[in-house]
């Protein structure tokens, strides 16, 4: 008699972890595009009617989202969408900047010729899912581009920290994606930071790679800003001096 395993799906439907990772995606790609707002609950029978799910898998779920940064769960209230105040933002993207600047400074230049491919290859298919106008492929392929280029700095540990920040900040970075104007815009900078690590043009890199973050957080403030924080709106905050060192 041939024995099922624990991942494969069983005659009377999908595994429980299939459904996990189902869920996740699509409660994910809610959050990314707005379906589901800010401070929203959660609402467990919702979701086992809409995934066929026990609550324990919904509450495995939860604790998935609440690692990657897009719910936040509360004792005996269940989960709700996470929302950041004005200040979290601004300080979240201040050293977002510091970091990702930092990063690309430490590339070796010239560019070997193997993450210059893997970069050219990565940014050929971000365009194709723009031209097809599919954007959760858009938002899945615009985070291995970036990753892409963020591991060539040598350093795991700052890889790995901006990694967790580009994480928690997913909702806010890809909220701008359904913006016609703002995705091309987008695309265009990608082109850019190909072109820079090309031609060895570290200057361009720095402060493109850093302007590049800012179009989607301040469309984020924008659409957000009656309920992202409970103190008044601050005075924009000035952009981190960008100092590209040379090599």
């Amino acid at each position: 008699m041939r024995t099922l395993k624990a991942t494969e799906p069983s005659p009377a439907g999908p595994s429980s972890e299939n459904v996990l990772v189902s869920m996740v995606e699509a409660i994910k790609h809610d959050i990314i595009f707005g379906r589901l707002r800010p401070r929203e609950r959660l609402i467990e029978d919702e979701l086992s009617a809409r995934f066929g799910a026990s609550r324990h898998v919904i509450r495995s779920a939860f604790v998935e989202l609440e690692r990657i940064g897009l719910v936040t769960r509360r004792p005996n209230k269940g989960a709700v969408v996470r929302d950041f105040s004005v200040r979290e933002v601004e300080e979240i993207y201040d050293m977002r900047s510091i970091l990702q600047a930092e990063a690309v400074r430490r590339i070796p230049m010239p560019v070997s010729a193997e993450v210059l491919a893997a970069v050219e290859a990565v940014h050929a298919r971000y365009c194709d899912a723009v031209d097809r106008r599919d954007l959760k492929e858009v938002c899945t392929i615009n985070n291995e581009f970036h990753r892409t280029i963020f591991a060539a700095c040598n350093s795991k540990y700052l890889a790995d920290i901006i990694d967790r920040m580009w994480t928690e900040t997913l909702a806010i970075r890809c909220y701008a994606i359904g913006d016609p104007l703002l995705l091309q815009r987008s695309r265009s900078e990608h082109t850019q930071i190909v072109q820079a690590l090309k031609s060895g043009d570290r200057e361009t890199l720095v402060r493109v790679t850093v302007e590049h973050i800012y179009p989607a957080f301040e469309a984020y403030k924008r659409a957000h800003g009656g309920w992202m924080t409970d103190e008044p709106a601050a005075a924009p905050r000035p952009r981190p001096e960008i100092v590209a060192a040379k090599g």
